[in-house]
């Protein structure tokens, strides 16, 4: 059957074109980013067991998860938890197969423990949080489209690529922060970089967690707020080639009056600030409010019949092999709609707007543009293996 392709020409100005434009990115250790991925996370493990004990993928939607902030007493130089971080896991699974139950709320809960581990340098699952799991039983007919591989919803999902030159600085910005100053300064993932562009003047906005314990004096965070700024003021302008970069970190410091951001953990999850999944990063891995964009939630999401996380994923995919395959396209949207009960590769409608470089959209270019999604739909199942095996992102 010939799925049902659109290629149209975008209208409008290039995004780079534009006078002004936002972006946001939620580092990894900020509360909506903890929740999207220990839900991911949960999915992993859950299906991990699942094909491993029982040789099939159950049903399951864990992308209910909620963090509820704790309290710290943080000073420069000491840090005392009060009450620790509670999060919450629900969504729906299937807690038994062929009269085998299958311990979700273990699966949940030890997931959970194995995301934070593996994210946080200092907030200790068994020490600094309370854990739960109050995941319940999934409908029968919702179990029965994951074993038959067709769509659970008529939804959508849409992506764009490539970055724009502040999108591209916003990501790598944070990512930076996260990876490689989090080994050189005394500060916490909990980083959120916001973005604006006015002409051909970047402004990065960086919210960056100080650690308390490793910060004797205000001096000596002033210092390491300088350092911070000028290594990320080094890094980030090679994202942004002939524009302006300005890096402002921790606005909200008072420095006369002794309030800075300071954290035990490096998360404000210790202290006053909720999460919960889907509030943070799209699938792209930013917030874009220029850009088309999907609300729903992806993580947590089951990964072989859930097309708000599954069409989500393959038009980011797709998008980025329309630009790495067809040179003559500057720019390309991805949008997937599919029908409730029909086949993953068969959705209702797959579109592609574009940009070229040069001229407009030749039938040539169309129908290689054409040729890329429908290679994409037919190979939808290679997305839910890189899914289970965390080689996507979802936040």
């Amino acid at each position: 059957m010939e799925r049902n392709i659109v290629v149209t020409e975008a209208t409008g100005r290039f995004i780079e074109q534009y006078p002004v434009e936002i972006v946001e990115r939620k580092g990894i250790g900020h509360p909506d980013s903890l929740c999207d991925g220990i839900a991911e996370r949960v999915s992993v493990e859950y299906t991990r067991w699942c094909q491993e004990n029982l040789g099939v993928t159950l049903h399951h939607n864990f992308d209910k998860v909620q963090l509820v902030a704790g309290e710290v007493e943080v000073d420069f130089g000491k840090g005392e938890l009060l009450k620790p971080i509670h999060v919450q896991i629900a969504g729906r699974g299937t807690p038994e197969y062929n009269g085998r139950q299958v311990p979700m709320d273990a699966i949940a809960v030890n997931a959970a423990k194995m995301h934070i581990r593996e994210t946080m340098k200092r907030l200790d699952p068994d020490k600094h949080m309370v854990i739960d799991c109050f995941a319940g039983r999934g409908a029968q007919e919702l179990a029965h489209t994951v074993d038959h591989i067709k769509a659970n919803d008529t939804s959508f999902g849409c992506a764009h690529w490539p970055r724009s030159q502040v999108e591209e600085s916003v990501f790598e910005t944070a990512q930076y922060i996260n990876y490689d100053l989090i080994n050189k300064f005394p500060v916490g993932e909990d980083v959120k970089v916001m973005g604006m562009r006015r002409g051909d003047s970047i402004l990065l906005t960086c919210a960056v967690p100080f650690i308390s314990t490793e910060i004797k004096d205000l001096d000596e965070y002033q210092e390491a707020r300088k350092g911070v700024r000028d290594s990320i003021q080094a890094y980030s302008g090679k994202f942004a080639p002939g524009r302006k970069m300005a890096i402002e970190v921790n606005t909200a410091d008072d420095d006369a009056a002794g309030e800075v951001y300071l954290t035990m953990t490096g998360t404000s999850a210790e202290c006053g600030d909720d999460g919960s999944v889907g509030r943070g990063n799209r699938i792209t891995g930013l917030i874009t409010p220029f850009r088309t964009a999907s609300l729903e939630a992806a993580a947590g999401k089951n990964p072989i019949s859930h097309v708000g996380k599954i069409y989500n994923v393959l038009a980011f995919v797709a998008a980025q092999e329309i630009i790495r395959e067809v040179p003559e396209v500057q720019e390309a949207s991805v949008y997937v709609l599919s029908q409730i009960g029909h086949p993953l590769d068969l959705p209702l409608i797959a579109t592609a707007t574009i940009k070229p470089h040069n001229g407009g959209l030749t039938k040539e270019l169309e129908e290689k543009i054409r040729k890329v999604l429908d290679r994409r739909l037919e190979r939808v199942h290679e997305l839910r293996i890189m899914m289970a095996e965390q080689k996507i992102k979802l936040y």
